[in-house]
């Protein structure tokens, strides 16, 4: 049986784009975690402290420019804006009889149908994709949906011919961090890898996983009886159901926001400069007959006694710097702002000619009601596929 800890070229292909937008809906902690990833060090901090900065003073002098720097929350601000924004108005789900309980249950954590909605909403936003799979209990409890983030879903293939069948997907492969309880007590916790296969064999839908090199044996769910002749998984993006990756509606923003923390790093470094000035003394040096080893204080209340050939004066940084550094700091903050505005245009609202809107839908990416519209056909999909596998009418499902 082959090994499933192995992912699609498409997703190493987004992967890093996955990480950084984990990192700064996360906020400012994760992203200063990340040290130089995000925030790259000074030269000087280089050359003080090894390309490692481990060594002082390089080492604490990052780790104070890193600490004065500012990581603004606009990535996570933006998705939960908009997110709202899309559920301003309520949605309706039609459901056939005997699939009301899911408006109510639609996970086995007991979300309602309209969370995993809006969930679904926001993680396309933030991720480009989200993943949905049905399952079903034990016993003859109703089919439930498990959720599967942008960095979950590893590897697919959706190679069948689509036309009339529920989806193209021959299988998908899902990856998890799970908590297990430590051998070492029944209070410690362990991280292991959890890899699940939604694949078809021979035709019908079959499953099995992975965890900790230990492998089960392929099994066939069924519900009632009954067995599938698709995967029950959905692959919902900001644009399409494809399993390929598209745009990340929100990429944008999280760059801005990155490059506004770089520039706040600067902005409060020679900020932090131009309050340091440097006491120059002059006739006093180390080692001559007037140095009396003594530490020198400034500020008010402090003496320096000087000889007849002595002096002191205090030199710094001029910030001539600092007015640019602001301008730049406030244009990026704009560029972000107009970045999360974009998502609210609705290109196919605006009165334009078939060429120009060709044009401006080239030139735009995924807007805010793109999103939306794609995520409940998405859901709608899925839906209807929980209405195949209970043996109703799928016609009848509609969101």
């Amino acid at each position: 049986m082959a090994t499933l800890d192995v992912s699609h070229p498409q997703y190493a292909a987004i992967k890093d784009d996955l990480d950084q937008m984990r990192d700064c809906y996360a906020g400012s902690r994760a992203v200063k975690d990340h040290g130089t990833d995000y925030l790259p060090a000074t030269r000087s901090m280089l050359i003080d402290g090894g390309p490692n900065l481990d060594r002082e003073p390089g080492k604490s002098a990052y780790q104070a420019y890193k600490t004065r720097a500012i990581f603004p929350d606009l990535v996570g601000n933006a998705a939960r804006t908009l997110s709202g924004l899309a559920f301003k108005d309520p949605s309706f789900y039609e459901l056939p009889a005997g699939m009301e309980d899911i408006l109510r249950s639609a996970t086995l954590e007991g979300e309602s149908l309209a969370t995993l909605h809006r969930r679904i909403i926001e993680q396309v936003l933030l991720y480009g994709r989200f993943g949905v799979a049905m399952d079903v209990p034990d016993g003859e409890g109703l089919p439930y949906f498990v959720s599967y983030g942008a960095r979950s879903v590893i590897n697919w293939d959706a190679n069948q011919v689509a036309r009339g069948r529920v989806n193209p997907l021959n299988f998908v492969v899902t990856a998890e961090e799970v908590f297990r309880r430590g051998s070492n007590s029944d209070y410690d916790w362990e991280i292991e890898n959890l890899y699940r296969s939604f694949e078809l064999r021979d035709g019908v839908y079959t499953t099995w996983s992975e965890e900790a090199e230990r492998a089960t044996e392929p099994f066939t769910p069924s519900y009632r009886g009954r067995t599938l002749d698709f995967v029950p998984f959905t692959i919902i993006g900001a644009q399409d159901l494809m399993a390929e990756p598209g745009p990340i509606p929100l990429l944008a923003v999280s760059e801005s926001a990155l490059a506004i923390y770089r520039g706040e790093a600067d902005l409060r470094q020679t900020l932090h400069l131009t309050a340091q000035d440097t006491l120059v003394l002059v006739g006093v040096g180390d080692g001559t007959e007037d140095d009396d080893d003594q530490p020198v204080r400034v500020g008010a209340g402090a003496v320096i006694k000087l000889p007849p050939d002595g002096s002191a004066s205090f030199i710094g940084v001029t910030g001539e710097g600092l007015t640019e550094q602001r301008l730049v700091l406030s244009d990026d903050y704009k560029m972000a702002a107009s970045e999360g505005a974009r998502l609210l245009e609705n290109t196919a609202a605006q009165t334009e000619s078939g060429e120009a809107l060709k044009v401006r839908i080239a030139a735009k990416t995924t807007t805010l009601a793109t999103v939306a519209l794609t995520a409940s056909a998405g859901l709608e999909q899925a839906l209807r596929g929980m209405a195949l596998w209970m043996g109703l009418n799928p016609d009848e499902v509609k969101v």
